[in-house]
């Protein structure tokens, strides 16, 4: 899969979004001006009673308005953040194509030496350094030993790890602290609300530990990205394990880069677009 994909992914995911903010904002305009027609209606009113019933669509109008404005920021701030991680996904995929060494954009193959010939001792023929014998007269030839030069194994990115785990305490603190402190002083569509603060950052902590730990075995394995690596992880787990993996990872294995950073940052994003059209738009309606 294109490198590109999971770039126009999230475009084509936080598309709607935007468009569902924009809708959102304009029906939190209509109802600031119903409202302030129905107050408009209690101060002018001469009937106690009928001031008395517009006070009380005003009360229910406010209460529309203020789910309207949390749509609003909630699915632009997620079609935002799509959007700028898209960006991030297509430049960085450019940005690799670019400086992709020769012989790999025409090959696929990295780091492939030309080979290297030398003449038969019997009858002169040019045959491979790594031949056994010659093709044309059969004369024994010893090959010439290939030197392969070590790559060390890139090392791992201390403090990038301890952000990510920074990140994941944070995130599980102050669900915690939500959940058992504050529990009792927030309603229940409060606790809807908030909850995407603490997700994402557990999330986005967690798949930079996974991404991290499986860039460290690129160097063992020779795949392409992170999560060819994960997915070459899950394929010999147990069926169960499998199904889960791919539930658990999904965003994962959408992003193709080498980069933990890039890989956690979009799969978290595609889970933020996700919690968004959930809790904005399928919520309301449960």
């Amino acid at each position: 899969m294109s490198r590109r994909v999971p770039g126009i992914v999230l475009f084509v995911l936080s598309l709607p979004l935007l468009l569902l903010g924009i809708t959102a904002w304009r029906e939190a305009d209509r109802e600031t001006g119903v409202r302030a027609w129905q107050l408009e209606q209690s101060r002018t009113v001469a009937d106690p009673a009928e001031r008395e019933r517009f006070v009380g669509y005003a009360e229910s109008t406010q209460w529309r308005i203020d789910d309207a404005e949390y749509n609003r920021t909630m699915l632009l701030a997620a079609g935002a953040a799509g959007m700028a991680g898209g960006v991030v996904v297509l430049a960085t995929a450019r940005r690799r194509r670019e400086f992709e060494p020769a012989e790999v954009k025409a090959t696929g193959a990295v780091g492939t030496a030309a080979p290297r010939f030398t003449a038969c001792e019997a009858c002169g023929r040019q045959i491979s350094v790594a031949a056994t014998a010659c093709p044309q007269c059969g004369h024994p030839h010893r090959p010439e030993p290939v030197a392969v030069k070590a790559t060390p194994p890139e090392p791992v990115d201390a403090t990038r790890r301890a952000f990510y785990a920074t990140l994941i305490a944070l995130g599980l603190g102050s669900a915690m602290v939500i959940y058992t402190v504050l529990f009792d002083s927030l309603s229940e569509t409060v606790l809807v609300r908030i909850s995407p603060l603490w997700i994402f950052p557990i999330v986005f902590g967690y798949y930079g530990l996974v991404a991290q730990r499986m860039q460290a075995r690129l160097q063992e394995t020779h795949l392409d990205t992170v999560s060819d690596q994960l997915l070459d992880v899950i394929k010999e787990s147990h069926w169960l394990g499998r199904v889960f993996a791919f539930l658990l990872y999904a965003p994962f294995l959408l992003v193709k880069s080498r980069q933990p950073w890039v890989t956690a940052l979009v799969g978290s994003l595609i889970w933020a677009i996700a919690l968004a059209l959930f809790f904005s738009v399928i919520f309301p309606t449960l």
